[in-house]
């Protein structure tokens, strides 16, 4: 069986209750460009980490990348990531949870709104919470690929290989 057709073969789990930890995460992926909405499901103290804890450079190309502290976090990346790209789709293809946490794994297809280029990237997410609300939420997909998708020209020379070569791309 092929890589695509083993990470095409769903297994979603569904959610204990509509209060756990899943239950919460796909309410808001709902709509989690609603901060209202949102708020509701998490805690006061939310953490919402985007793509990485923390990188400069890769916050100048995706302002919303990083460890965020409020709910706010999450919605605005929601917002942002509409703004940058049209999603063509999302399929989530698998889902875990217990009792304090649950994760999502599938893929997306976006198109840049500036340029038109069309990426798809695997994804996951990973949630923390309990009593009906999330503390925590970690979104992670192929940055290398998102990034790319607003590449208007130019190369890197990459030299990752211990053998001593080098790449442009």
């Amino acid at each position: 069986m092929s890589i695509n057709a083993h990470a095409k073969k769903l297994s979603n789990a569904e959610p204990a209750s509509p209060t756990s930890p899943l239950g919460v995460l796909q309410s808001i992926l709902s709509n989690p460009t609603d901060l209202d909405f949102v708020k509701q499901f998490t805690t006061d103290d939310f953490i919402y980490v985007s793509l990485n804890y923390e990188h400069a450079e890769l916050k100048r190309i995706m302002p919303w990348a990083g460890t965020n502290e409020g709910t706010e976090g999450l919605v605005q990346t929601f917002i942002d990531v509409g703004r940058y790209w049209t999603t063509d789709t999302f399929e989530i293809q698998d889902s875990f949870e217990n009792k304090n946490g649950a994760a999502i794994f599938g893929t997306f297809t976006y198109t840049s709104n500036v340029l038109g280029n069309t990426v798809t990237s695997p994804f996951s997410v990973l949630a923390r919470g309990e009593n009906g609300k999330l503390s925590y939420v970690q979104f992670m997909e192929d940055t290398f690929a998102t990034v790319r998708s607003f590449r208007n020209g130019g190369e890197f020379s990459i030299k990752a290989n211990p053998d001593g070569s080098e790449i442009t791309v």
